[in-house]
């Protein structure tokens, strides 16, 4: 599971597309709010929201991992992305 893109929409939002063709929008107003990342509440700042493949950056000190994103627009837990079950092929 990799980004193959992120695209700052307005406000607190991204959207977001990975290589399995899972995409959405997700609004990061919380974060903001939080640490490091209060940063961000600058908009033209938030703004300049990239990816580097694993993980949604501003710079290379803020940045916040995929899995989190993707989670949340799956509805799936860690545990199933990180290690999704194996099937075997039947005889």
């Amino acid at each position: 599971m990799k980004v193959q893109e992120v695209k700052y929409l307005s406000d607190y939002t991204i959207n977001i597309k990975f290589d399995d063709g899972i995409a959405g929008n997700v609004q990061l107003n919380d974060l903001v709010e939080k640490g490091i990342f209060k940063v961000l509440q600058d908009k033209n700042q938030f703004a300049k929201v990239y990816t580097n493949g694993n993980s949604i950056a501003w710079s290379n000190e803020l940045e916040i991992d995929a899995t989190t994103i993707y989670a949340e627009l799956t509805g799936k837990h860690f545990g199933e992305i990180l290690s999704p079950k194996l099937f075997h092929a039947s005889n």
